[in-house]
């Protein structure tokens, strides 16, 4: 017979996101998406920030109050995050790309901001700002200039291509979601170097070798990790990049081991003739991502 959860249980469910944020380790709209992922209601979310900041001090107090504050600036937070994790699947072994383009299709519909950067929790603003302190980052790696051709795999609602319009000579979004690749449209209306397109999800065909100087990947690679297509995507980016291009990817999986991601991108690095520029967590202010940046040979 099963019982039901007792209040020591949920403490246990959320506890890591509630450390997480107190310690600073965590963005609090990162820490917040994780405490809803586990939450089975809305207000255990409060209930439990509340009781964690009654018990803080200091500057892990302020932390906890940021973090509730947020939370109660965004009431459709949860609905967000629980529509967009119902019917997309980061565990197991999902080989066909059309599944993920279903399952994203659905998101286009229902949660298009979430589907691609769910610590955004909903709002658009947010969403914003977490675009922008990425795009930041990448310019001051000197990824970004004026007559850079930039490809982005999986670009989503083309959040990032529409960012990176202004700053460089021609940017192309690719997707396996029809669906996303329409809201991209919507998104990068009347940006004339912008090319959208969907894809098979498979590969890089119809892009020519030596096409782009910079791929960015941005939470594309656990799919592929997933699939097993992670080498064949390595493979392709080396093809389409011009000598000296780059290779971005924020987060390789989401397995929860960061060495055995550092591990696999040595490896696949080493065997496509990509040098390793930078392998870091902690990039970025909004987002909790890993990054790998490899620069062809």
């Amino acid at each position: 017979m099963s019982r039901s959860p007792s209040p020591r249980d949920d403490q246990d469910r959320l506890r890591p996101a509630l450390e997480g944020c107190a310690s600073g380790v965590l963005p609090p709209n990162v820490a917040l998406l994780r405490l809803a992922m586990t939450a089975r209601e809305a207000e255990e979310v409060e209930t439990a920030l509340v009781r964690s900041h009654g018990r803080a001090q200091g500057a892990e107090a302020e932390r906890l109050f940021a973090a509730l504050d947020l939370w109660r600036a965004n009431p459709q937070a949860f609905g967000t995050v629980k529509a967009t994790l119902a019917g997309v699947e980061h565990d197991g072994a999902s080989g066909d790309p059309a599944l993920w383009a279903r399952a994203f299709d659905r998101l286009a519909e229902v949660a298009p901001e979430g589907g691609v950067a769910l610590y955004a929790l909903g709002n658009p603003d947010l969403l914003r700002a977490a675009t922008e302190d990425v795009v930041s980052r990448m310019d001051e790696w000197g990824l970004l200039r004026p007559q850079a051709r930039v490809l982005e795999v999986g670009c989503g609602i083309g959040r990032f291509v529409a960012a990176l319009a202004s700053r460089v000579g021609q940017a192309t979004g690719l997707d396996v979601s029809e669906g996303m690749i329409a809201r991209a449209r919507e998104r990068c209306a009347g940006l004339g170097n912008v090319t959208l397109a969907a894809s098979s999800g498979r590969d890089l065909a119809g892009l020519a070798d030596g096409a782009v100087d910079l791929v960015l990947a941005a939470d594309v690679f656990p799919y592929l990790v997933q699939a097993g297509l992670a080498g064949r995507h390595v493979e392709e980016a080396a093809r389409v990049l011009a000598p000296g291009g780059h290779l971005l990817i924020l987060n390789f999986s989401y397995r929860g081991d960061l060495g055995r991601d550092r591990e696999e991108v040595e490896a696949l690095a080493a065997r496509r003739g990509f040098e390793v520029r930078r392998m870091a967590q902690g990039d970025f202010a909004l987002w909790d991502a890993a990054t790998f940046l490899l620069r062809k040979g």
